[in-house]
């Protein structure tokens, strides 16, 4: 009896990881490389854990976070370690524009890569040509749906519009990166319509998916919309992310780096079968803490 380990979606997967680009955001990692045992993200500034959002899969309102830096000390700055700064991880920094605006310049004056990380609601045409000005390098806007019906659902937020025409904006003036969780079950689709409506109506350069990570605290809440159970299975996240690249060729559509870096090491055999274990605790910030503002 002859027993077969590989089929046609293993040799598919394998192209599909192949092809797959590393996110400009994620270059200067740690996480990219995969001999480091215990890899630290980018040197981060926190501003808030205020978000006019409520994401389902959000873990920032799980955790206490203070405002200020991780990982490089404002008074005696080394950056031999590190390529960029992000703000932020937690919060929709935005709610301070000013305080962002600091945290841009004090960024380029380490002559560090400058990503800042937002819900898109309080962005404007002018405040965007001030962080061009200011030398931000890189934007990135949180969208996971093709609807307002289904923003709604997932953020609490009836501002689908607004965060929509925002990007438009972003794209005209930066280098705008949209992040999507992917919720099996729930938003596939709509991120396929989404990845079509990016690539007709904005100047996005990258969609940078994520496989959906359930916390205890957000738990009953994701129970509500979609089986939990089995949704880290790698194959689907990769045969969405290569049918969303199929619908916006001119968008670099891929993964989160350090996962991507681990995937490219693995065999159609083992992408077709192996299964990312969705329930995690909620991440803390490694790196060490400086009062900033």
């Amino acid at each position: 009896m002859k027993i077969v380990l590989r089929n046609e979606i293993c040799d598919r997967l394998e192209n599909i990881v192949k092809n797959l680009k590393v996110s400009r955001h994620c270059i200067g990692c740690q996480g990219l490389d995969i001999n480091n045992p215990n890899p630290f993200h980018h040197p981060s500034i926190e501003i808030t854990q205020r978000c006019q959002h409520n994401c389902i899969f959000c873990y920032s309102r799980l955790v206490k976070v203070k405002e200020g830096i991780y990982g490089i000390d404002p008074k005696n700055p080394n950056t031999k370690n590190c390529t960029a700064i992000t703000i932020s991880q937690y919060g929709e920094p935005l709610l301070y524009p000013e305080k962002v605006k600091k945290s841009i310049e004090f960024t380029k004056s380490l002559n560090l890569r400058c990503d800042l990380q937002t819900n898109g609601v309080n962005l404007n045409e002018e405040l965007i040509k001030e962080f061009r000005d200011l030398g931000l390098d890189i934007i990135m806007i949180s969208l996971s749906t093709s609807t307002p019906e289904t923003h709604e659902r997932i953020t609490g937020s009836k501002t689908f519009e607004r965060v929509l025409e925002n990007i438009k904006l972003a794209s005209k003036y930066l280098y705008t990166i949209v992040r999507c969780v992917y919720i099996p079950g729930f938003n596939r689709e709509e991120l396929i319509e989404l990845s079509e409506m990016l690539s007709r109506e904005t100047q996005v350069k990258e969609i940078m998916v994520h496989q959906l990570i359930v916390h205890n605290g957000n738990k009953k809440r994701l129970e509500n919309i979609c089986n939990i159970k089995g949704v880290g299975k790698v194959k689907d996240l990769l045969l969405l992310v290569d049918e969303m690249g199929k619908r916006a060729p001119d968008i670099k559509v891929t993964v989160k780096g350090c996962l991507l870096v681990n995937l490219k090491g693995m065999d159609g055999y083992l992408l077709n079968s192996i299964t990312l274990d969705c329930l995690s605790e909620v991440p803390t910030i490694k790196r060490e803490y400086y009062p900033f503002f």
